[in-house]
């Protein structure tokens, strides 16, 4: 009872961080077309997650080029903005995109099912079947393109193409990565879209504050290019986050010479060489956290009193120090992070701040009495000027 509990606490503070990032966009986007004639339009995407993400060891995005055929613009227009942030899961939860892959070889659900049977160590046929729903609801699907192109749908629907003009333009505040970023942290983005600009995953001026980002001193990223099979790997230091950008399935399968099981191997084996995580799954039951790892809310305040602590008597003894700055680059590599869920900002950012949680730490032991533990941490850690800050 205690993990369902806390598990349902983990994903309602996902869907509170979703509603604060999209509500505002969806609004936007609603009064910026509020006048045009929406007949034939389909909706924009909102990028959809599977129950499972949070509770997951892997956190993937799959992000696709854009929806073939989805809902009415009408029908969106009319709808609360926060309903609508969440009111496309229902596609991943109740497994519908399963019977939307019309092929395993040239195809995006294609692709995203092969993947996920090869990284986690499952047959296909028993992902088609339904078999492991945990895996099957454990990623998050975007489109690079939130709004179908002219010909996709809409053509055919009788749209106006000056409307879909100014739906498509007022949609594009939508395209941006950083949104699922920002939102949910996820380690590795495929993008299997070759067109994809690079603003679309690359922009760091959209990235939350909560990460720390300085404009005026830009973290780069790092770029390997596979000549071979034609794709490239990002490494964005500003996030922490892992992209391939690929080709589109349909290339991968058909044009490529290569085939899509090969490409699979290929990512996965790049996976494994850059050490994006600490080990593969074995097995289809390795996708979630274990009881023990998922009871531990790394989050909370008793378990960064208690790294803290024992970090603190480790330097102590060893005769060193830290800064705040390399604590808050532990805590974030570590998804130890604030009780909103998000990394920890650079400095001080209201109560968010490393060292207001360095305070707060000290006091507590101080108030405890445990005077030798309050000592450690006043000794160990200093501020940026290495002056001891507490």
């Amino acid at each position: 009872m205690k993990i369902i509990k806390l598990i349902k606490v983990i994903m309602e503070k996902l869907a509170e961080r979703r509603i604060a990032e999209y509500r505002t966009l969806i609004d936007d986007f609603q009064t910026e077309i509020r006048n045009i004639n929406p007949k034939g339009i389909q909706e924009p995407h909102i990028p959809v997650f599977g129950d499972y993400y949070e509770k997951c060891k892997y956190k993937l995005v799959f992000c696709g080029m854009e929806t073939l055929g989805w809902g009415d613009l009408k029908d969106f227009l009319e709808k609360d903005p926060v309903s609508l942030v969440t009111a496309s899961d229902y596609t991943i939860n109740d497994l519908e995109y399963i019977g939307w892959k019309r092929n395993d070889h040239a195809t995006f659900w294609g692709f995203v099912l092969k993947f996920l049977a090869k990284f986690y160590n499952a047959d296909l046929s028993d992902l088609v079947d339904k078999k492991y729903p945990n895996i099957l609801k454990s990623f998050i699907w975007a489109n690079a393109n939130s709004v179908e192109r002219f010909e996709v749908s809409a053509a055919n629907k009788g749209a106006e193409f000056a409307a879909w003009q100014k739906v498509k333009k007022a949609s594009l505040k939508l395209d941006d990565i950083n949104h699922i970023i920002n939102v949910a942290n996820p380690q590795v983005i495929f993008i299997v879209y070759k067109d994809a600009k690079e603003d679309f995953f690359l922009n760091d001026s959209t990235l939350t504050s909560a990460f720390g980002l300085d404009n005026n001193n830009r973290k780069k990223y790092l770029r390997i290019d596979d000549l071979e099979y034609r794709y490239s790997y990002y490494y964005r230091r500003d996030s922490n986050t892992h992209i391939f950008h690929l080709p589109h399935p349909r290339y991968m399968g058909i044009y490529s010479g290569i085939g899509i099981d090969k490409y699979i191997e290929s990512i996965i084996s790049k996976i494994q060489q850059y050490h994006i995580f600490e080990s593969l799954p074995h097995t289809p039951e390795d996708c979630c956290l274990s009881e023990i790892e998922a009871t531990i809310d790394k989050s909370s305040i008793v378990y960064k009193r208690n790294f803290i602590a024992n970090l603190a008597e480790f330097l102590v003894k060893n005769n060193s120090r830290m800064a705040g700055n390399e604590l808050r680059e532990i805590f974030n590599r570590n998804r130890i992070y604030t009780s909103y869920g998000t990394p920890y900002a650079e400095g001080s950012y209201g109560n968010r701040g490393i060292h207001k949680v360095l305070s707060s730490v000290y006091n507590y032991y101080q108030s405890l009495g445990d005077y030798q533990t309050a000592y450690n941490i006043s000794r160990a850690f200093v501020n940026l000027n290495d002056e001891y800050a507490y």
